[in-house]
C-alpha cells in the first residue's frame, strides 16, 4: 500500500524537492534518506495514506526496536504496526556511468557492517525481536541506456528475492511493484517503487 502511494506522489516530489547542486534536478540524485523522507512528507501532505508513518530521519525515537537498532520506516495503520527497511536501488550515477557502490549496497553478501547491504538489512530485521509485520522497500531507478536498461522493476525485485534466499537463512516475497516514469532527470527518470515482506512473519503483533 505505501509503495503504491509513493509511486503516486513521486512526480510531485520530483517537482518540489529542489536541485541537487552536484548531480541535477529532481528526486533521483538525492540521497536515500532524503528521498524516503520527502516521499513520506508528500504522502502525508496529500492525505493519501490512512495511518501514521515514521522515518529514521524525522522520528528517530519512533523507529527503534529492542536491541538498540532502528528500522528506516515504521507504519501504524488499522491497529497494526509494520517495521520496514528501505534501500535505494540506484545502480547508475547521474552522469549515466555505473555506480561503483550502488550494486554492492544492495546485493553484497559480504557487506555486513555499516553501511550494511540490503541483504544484511533483511537479516537484521528478520532476526530482531519485533512482534510486528516486517517489510522491505526500495525506490528502483531503471537505467535509460547501457547495462540494466532492460531490467524491469518486477525482474529486479525477483532478483533480490533470489539473493536473500541464496545468502541468508530467510525468505522474502514480492509484495508490490509500482512503476513510475517522466521524472525530470535525464538519467534518473524512471523505475518503480518495490516492496517485499518477510515470508515467515511473527505470530503475534504489538
Amino acid at each position: 500500500m505505501l509503495a503504491e502511494r509513493f509511486a503516486d506522489v513521486i512526480g510531485s516530489v520530483d517537482e518540489t524537492i529542489g536541485e541537487n547542486r552536484t548531480y541535477g534536478e529532481g528526486i533521483g540524485p538525492h540521497d536515500e534518506d532524503n528521498q524516503i523522507d520527502a516521499l513520506v512528507s508528500e504522502v502525508e501532505e496529500q492525505g493519501v495514506f490512512d495511518g501514521s508513518i515514521y522515518t529514521a530521519k524525522s522520528d528517530a525515537s519512533d523507529v527503534r526496536y529492542p536491541g538498540g537498532q532502528s528500522a528506516d520506516i515504521v507504519i501504524e495503520a488499522g491497529g497494526d504496526r509494520e517495521f520496514c527497511e528501505a534501500k535505494l536501488f540506484r545502480f547508475q550515477k547521474a552522469n549515466s556511468q555505473p555506480s561503483s557502490q550502488g550494486f554492492s549496497k544492495v546485493f553484497s553478501p559480504y557487506q555486513d557492517r555499516n553501511p550494511r547491504s540490503f541483504v544484511h538489512d533483511v537479516s537484521k530485521l528478520a532476526d530482531a525481536d519485533v512482534r510486528a509485520m516486517k517489510t522491505f522497500l526500495a525506490p528502483y531507478y531503471r537505467p535509460v541506456d547501457g547495462p540494466g536498461s532492460e531490467i524491469t522493476g518486477q525482474e529486479i525485485a525477483a532478483e533480490f528475492v533470489d539473493a536473500v534466499e541464496k545468502w541468508t537463512n530467510h525468505e522474502i516475497v514480492v509484495d508490490t511493484v509500482a512503476p513510475f516514469s517522466g521524472l525530470q532527470h535525464d538519467v534518473l527518470c524512471r523505475g518503480a517503487i518495490l516492496a517485499w515482506e518477510l515470508a515467515d512473519q511473527p505470530d503475534q503483533y504489538f
